[in-house]
């Protein structure tokens, strides 16, 4: 191949890129995006939460009690959290 030819790489790069950096901007926007949308998804649920302040009747796994809402709110959204990550790890481990 001679040195004047247009190299492949240039020539399906994005606009503006290097090819060195094409692949490292990619996950920067992926991350970046994720970042967001957990910001949004936490603000909608703390705003949820805040709004719901009374009181309610839990049955717990041992007893039962008055618990302010937002705790039993917080409370699933961690669980679920746990949840969603030990599922992940057990993909991964399948692979």
């Amino acid at each position: 191949m001679s040195h004047d030819a247009p190299d492949l790489e240039k020539l399906t790069a994005a606009p503006g890129s290097t090819p060195d950096t094409r692949g490292a901007r990619t996950p920067a926007r992926r991350d970046r995006a994720r970042l967001a949308a957990a910001g949004i998804v936490g603000a909608l649920i703390a705003a949820f939460a805040i709004v719901n302040l009374n009181d309610v009747k839990v049955h717990w796994l041992l007893t039962t009690g008055q618990t302010p809402l937002i705790i039993v709110i917080a409370v699933a959204f961690l669980l679920g959290m746990l949840v969603d990550r030990l599922l992940i790890r057990a993909r991964r481990k399948r692979r």
